[in-house]
């Protein structure tokens, strides 16, 4: 069994994320900040509750995050860009946390994601599969209370990691730790236009 690896074949499984999966989250949230793309939404998404089985999970988060890049896009000519990590509770099942950056003019609809949810799945929705909240409380949080939400990225991100592995959380010094169960294929994942080398200071 592989621990927290890259998880490409759907039957590989994992019980933490590993040092250098939670680094990279880590670096792809403040590489999304420093370059204008700053992650302001935490959607997460109770894939098991929706009748999504763990082997199809990181596929539906696929189709998801595809359709919002495609909407996204369409409505408001910019540029999704997102981290997430997948987590196995004993009480909610399998779930997904993606933390969001959505562009100016991008105007959140949570009727239409129930609809994508409903579609990926091949469910009708089921109350509590979808919750969803800004990042410093507003929408533009990061711009006219930046102090709020650097606080507030800094505790989602770390919520987000939470499933690192004892080794991992030790090294990065994280708060908030505690095992995210087992699940199958590529347990965390981010789009590639926060991935880089943050400015030197």
């Amino acid at each position: 069994m592989r621990h927290g690896g890259a998880g490409n074949r759907t039957t590989a499984t994992s019980d933490y994320l590993t040092l250098r999966q939670a680094q990279d989250l880590m670096a792809a949230a403040q590489y999304a900040l420093a370059n204008g793309k700053p992650l302001t939404r935490h959607l997460t998404v109770r894939l098991e509750r929706q009748g999504v089985s763990d082997a199809d999970a990181v596929k539906a988060i696929g189709r998801l995050l595809t359709l919002l890049r495609d909407h996204v896009r369409k409505t408001a000519g910019g540029e999704i860009a997102y981290i997430w990590s997948r987590e196995h509770g004993p009480i909610i099942g399998g779930h997904v946390h993606i933390l969001l950056h959505l562009p100016a003019g991008y105007i959140w609809q949570g009727q239409r994601v129930l609809r994508w949810i409903e579609r990926i799945s091949g469910n009708p929705y089921r109350k509590g599969t979808i919750k969803t909240t800004r990042v410093g409380r507003t929408a533009k949080a990061h711009e006219q209370n930046p102090g709020l939400y650097l606080a507030n990225l800094a505790t989602v991100v770390g919520y987000v990691m939470k499933g690192a592995s004892p080794t991992a959380g030790a090294s990065l010094q994280l708060e908030r730790m505690k095992a995210q169960g087992r699940v199958m294929g590529k347990r965390c994942g981010r789009s590639t236009n926060i991935n880089g080398k943050l400015p030197s200071s």
